[in-house]
């Protein structure tokens, strides 16, 4: 009995200490070699340029579609001299704040609309 009594004690201290790191907020301590919020609008703003490029191809296969992608990806990161892990780790870090990404996709949104508005001038 006074063993079943210690067991539910241990069960109860791990869900206790699961649930605080659960929901414990994420750290605002900036990782090394993160993008600043200018490189990740233009990242972001090409990638979703490069997604609108593959989809206007209307390749027949999803595989199609990922290859001309991530090619278009990589040329991207080549481009604007960036590693993939950098980019991510950066992703993430602006993901887990939702109002440092959130003016960096005001910034892209407004980045996209001046290339639109460029690009129907010229065809006018």
């Amino acid at each position: 009995m006074h063993r079943n009594q210690s067991q539910r004690h241990l069960w109860n201290l791990l869900l206790v200490g699961w649930l605080v790191a659960a929901c414990t907020a994420p750290e605002n301590k900036r990782p090394d070699n993160l993008l600043n919020e200018n490189q990740m609008v233009d990242i972001l703003t090409e990638i979703h340029m490069a997604e609108a490029r593959v989809s206007r191809l209307s390749l027949r296969s999803i595989d199609s579609s990922n290859i001309a992608y991530k090619h278009l990806e990589g040329t991207i990161f080549k481009k604007m001299g960036v590693d993939t892990a950098v980019y991510r780790k950066s992703y993430i870090f602006y993901s887990s704040h939702p109002a440092n990404m959130e003016a960096i996709y005001q910034q892209v949104t407004e980045k996209l609309k001046k290339t639109v508005d460029a690009k129907s001038k010229k065809k006018s």
